[in-house]
This record gives C-alpha cells, sequence and structure tokens, in this order.
C-alpha cells in the first residue's frame, strides 16, 4: 500500500524539518504538538526555510503555497484520523517517548491496525528501550533523519530486537519516498552518526581552549582540508547545543570514555539558551545571519 499520509508529533527542529520534506514531496501530513508555541514554532521554521528556497530560486510561490497546503498543524491528536506512518519527533527523553508511544499505539489501533507503523526519530535511545510499554513491539523502527531535514539525504533506519522486517521495508519506503538513503544501524549507543560526531566537536572545543587555533579556523581546517559541509563549531550551531549535550551526556553515561564527556562550554551555552541557530547564537552569532553562514562574533 503505497503511504500517503504520515502524523508528525512534536513541532520542534526535527519534527518542522520532516514535515517540511514530506510534504514537499507530496504526501499529506499532520504535524501534531502539545502546546501553541510548539506549533508557532513549526509553522515559523518551516516557511523560513521555504522563504530561503525561493530566495536561492529552488522553488516557486506557487510551489510553496502547494508544500504549506499539505501540511496540517494541530494541537489535538484526533484530528490525524487515519496515517499511514507514525513519526515521533521529541527530544531524546526515554520515559517521555515510551509513554507517547503507548498512547500513539492505543489511538491508532483503532483507526488503522493492520497498516500503520510507529517511528521514533532518536538519535541514541535504544529502540527496544522505546517500545517497553508498546504491545505491538514488532511495529516500531528508528529512522533518525539529520538537521536540516530538507537537505540532508540520509537517515539512519534502527531496528530494536522486536522490529519486523515488513516494518523495516515499510520504513525504507518512505525513506526512498522522501529521496533519502537509508543505512541499516544495530541499535548501539549513538548509532554512526551521533557516535562519530561527537567526539569531532569536543575535540574540536579541547583545540580551541587550548589556544591552537580560533573557531574560525578550525572549521576552515575541516570544512576545506577534508571536504565537510561545515566545520565542528558550526555543526554543532546547526545540530542544537542542546542536542549535543544531550547526546554527550547518554554516551558518557552509556560507553564512559573521556571522548564523550559533556564539555563545560556547550554546557554553560545551553543553560544561558544559547542554543545554536534555532535561538540566534551558539557558537557564533546568527542575528544577522540566514542561518547558512558562520556569522562572527
Amino acid at each position: 500500500m503505497e503511504i500517503r499520509k504520515i502524523a508528525v508529533f512534536g513541532g520542534g527542529v526535527m519534527g518542522a524539518g520532516i514535515a517540511q520534506d514530506a510534504a514537499a514531496h507530496g504526501l499529506e501530513v499532520v504535524l501534531v504538538d502539545r502546546a501553541e508555541a510548539g506549533l508557532a514554532f513549526a509553522r515559523k521554521a518551516i516557511e523560513d526555510s521555504l522563504n530561503r528556497e525561493l530566495q536561492r530560486w529552488g522553488i516557486t510561490g506557487s510551489e510553496k503555497k502547494v508544500i504549506l497546503s499539505h501540511i496540517k498543524f494541530t494541537l489535538n491528536p484526533d484530528d490525524v484520523g487515519s496515517a499511514d506512518v507514525v513519526i515521533e519527533a521529541i527530544p531524546d527523553d526515554l520515559p517521555a517517548k515510551q509513554d507517547l508511544f503507548a498512547q500513539l499505539e492505543q489511538k491508532f489501533e483503532k483507526v488503522c491496525p493492520d497498516s500503520v507503523i510507529y517511528v521514533s526519530n532518536t538519535a541514541v535511545l535504544p529502540i527496544t528501550d522505546i517500545a517497553l510499554k508498546m504491545v505491538h513491539k514488532d511495529r516500531l523502527v528508528g529512522m533518525h533523519f539529520l538537521a536540516p531535514v530538507p537537505s540532508i539525504k540520509l537517515v539512519e533506519m534502527v531496528r530494536s530486537v522486536h522490529t519486523s522486517e515488513a516494518t523495516v521495508e515499510r520504513a525504507k519506503e518512505l525513506a526512498r519516498r522522501l529521496d533519502k538513503t537509508p543505512v541499516d544501524v544495530l541499535e548501539n549507543p549513538g548509532y554512526i552518526t551521533a557516535r562519530l560526531v561527537v567526539p569531532l566537536i569536543n575535540e574540536a572545543i579541547d583545540l580551541y581552549q587550548e589556544g591552537t587555533a580560533s573557531k574560525e579556523d578550525i572549521d576552515a581546517a575541516m570544512r576545506l582540508g577534508f571536504g565537510f559541509n561545515k566545520g565542528p563549531f558550526a555543526l554543532a550551531d546547526q545540530i542544537g547545543l542542546d542536542v549535543v549535550l544531550g547526546w554527550c551526556d547518554n554516551l558518557f553515561h552509556e560507553l564512559g570514555g573521556r571522548k564523550y564527556r559533556p564539555q563545560a562550554v556547550v554546557r554553560h551555552l545551553v543553560r544561558r539558551g544559547d542554543l545554536g541557530i534555532k535561538t540566534g547564537r551558539g557558537f557564533y552569532d546568527y542575528s544577522a545571519s540566514d542561518g547558512n553562514e558562520e556569522a562572527k562574533k
């Protein structure tokens, strides 16, 4: 059965990005958040992203309208009705994800019991643990999208000990529908991307704090020397420093290596509310930037 409609729960950076990408590929999307502020953030994030595409001549004004018409924003989960795929995109908090999937399963098994699959957009948590309170644990799979979702052509496909092959194939069908390459990953801590990028960011911070080089020069070295699209400081700002901190905490707890230990400067910036691009300031200042260039402090 063709995937035509998805429900996305969580209106943060990842939820908004997934919703935009799905709508741009012709899917009907219902984006659900528990707070009006969450929906307002998602609307603005999607419109800002589409406006940047307009400025680059990547889309037309008519295409922007069509994409937005495919997204319904709501506080009420009952507005979803049925869905082919239900995607959770809330922060990486294990009890919150467990409770949400237990609630979602009860709801969607009543309206679309035979075809729906459930997806967690987690970057570090075990899918087996997330499924703990579900009845149909075989229908849950991890799909770790990377930000910005519309432009990153990768998704990490993470199965639990219960995930069925049919669920994985259905999730891969969605990935291909979004023009993304799915890579299969065991549910080890951090999967591929978080496991590798956390030590990179931490080591870059060490270099900077030791006085080896400036943030700008470290980022330039990795861009120009190794072909990175963004250097580690700009990448951390793009991911979100609160997200980076969460990844560090999780990996340090699970694996214990010093290379995963959260850096004090990251924790300080998060406490200050400077989370990167999404708040206008992180390692760099984006207040006069469109979010795509590394702005200078």
